[in-house]
C-alpha cells in the first residue's frame, strides 16, 4: 500500500499519530521515579513486569538502543506519580512522548495500609486498564526535506534475486564461516545477500546520521525493521533474539 506524504520529517509525523501507549512498541522505564526516589516499594520491577505482560519492549534509560537514540519518538516514557490521600495508597502511571508531553495516564488505588503492598495493589489496578501493545510496523521511506515522498510497506520477500541486476559494487563479508555479499544499488542503498543461496537477508536504507542505516531484516519468521551501521571492515545489525530482546551481529570483511 502506498501513501503520499508531504513534510520535512516523516518520523516526527509517525510519533504525532500515536494517541495511546498501545501505539508504541518501546517504553522507557527510568531507574527511579521522582515521587518514589527514597523508596520505590519495588514499583520499578512491578511496572516492567506488567508492561512485558502487555507485550511492550522495555528500554533501560541507561542503555538506549541506537534506533531510539536516532529517533527518540519511537519510544514512550513511563512514570509513576504518588497521588495518595488520607488512608489510601494511590498512584498514577503516566506515559509521555518525545516532547515530554503526557498523552496517557492510569490511576490505581488501594485501601491496604501497608505501603509496599498498598502501592503494589494500586499499580496492579492502574495497569489493568492498559491494553496490549498494538504498534504498527513503520513503513520504510527515503526522506528528502521539503518534498513529497512515497512510502511503501515492505512485504515478505523470499524470492531469489539476480546478483548482477543494478549492482554498482559488491563486497564479501563473513559470519560464522558463511559468506555474504554487500551489493550497493543506488543512492547509497545496499542489500546483504547470502552467497550460498543468493537470497537477500537484509535491506539497508541510509539514515540521517553518517554510516547509520534503517534496516529491513528478511526472516522466515517474518520481516521486521531494525537499525544497522557500518565502518571500514564491518556491517553491524541489531537483531531480535528468540526472547524478544536485541543483540548485535557483526559481518566482517
Amino acid at each position: 500500500m502506498k501513501k503520499i506524504l508531504s513534510g520535512f520529517f516523516f518520523l516526527a509525523l509517525i510519533s504525532a499519530q500515536a494517541q495511546s501507549v498501545t501505539d508504541y512498541k518501546y517504553v522507557i522505564v527510568p531507574d527511579k521515579f521522582t515521587d518514589f526516589a527514597k523508596e520505590d516499594y519495588q514499583l520499578n520491577t512491578a511496572l516492567k513486569i506488567a508492561l512485558k505482560k502487555k507485550e511492550f519492549e522495555i528500554v533501560n534509560e541507561k542503555s538506549i538502543p541506537l534506533d531510539i537514540q536516532i529517533n527518540p519518538c519511537l519510544a514512550a516514557k513511563a512514570n509513576i506519580e504518588n497521588t495518595s490521600v488520607a488512608f489510601r495508597n494511590k498512584l498514577k502511571v503516566t506515559f509521555s512522548d518525545c516532547n515530554n508531553t503526557v498523552f496517557d495516564s492510569y490511576e490505581g488505588m488501594s485501601k491496604e495500609k501497608e505501603f509496599a503492598k498498598g502501592y503494589q495493589e494500586a499499580l496492579s489496578v492502574a495497569m489493568s486498564h492498559v491494553k496490549k501493545q498494538n504498534a504498527k510496523a513503520l513503513p520504510l521511506t527515503k526522506i528528502e526535506k521539503g518534498t513529497s515522498i512515497t512510502t511503501e510497506t515492505i512485504k515478505p520477500k523470499e524470492d531469489v534475486i539476480a546478483a548482477k541486476k543494478d549492482i554498482a559494487e559488491a563486497d564479501i563479508y563473513k559470519l560464522d564461516g558463511k559468506n555474504y555479499i554487500k551489493t550497493v544499488t543506488k543512492n547509497n542503498e545496499f542489500v546483504l545477500i547470502d552467497k550460498h543461496n543468493s537470497k537477500v537477508i537484509a535491506q539497508f536504507y541510509p539514515a540521517s546520521q553518517q554510516n547509520v542505516y534503517h534496516v529491513t531484516v528478511i526472516s522466515a519468521n517474518g520481516n521486521y525493521e531494525t537499525i544497522g551501521y557500518t565502518n571500514d571492515q564491518n556491517i553491524i545489525i541489531e537483531y531480535k533474539t528468540a526472547d524478544k530482546s536485541w543483540s548485535t551481529t557483526t559481518y566482517t570483511k
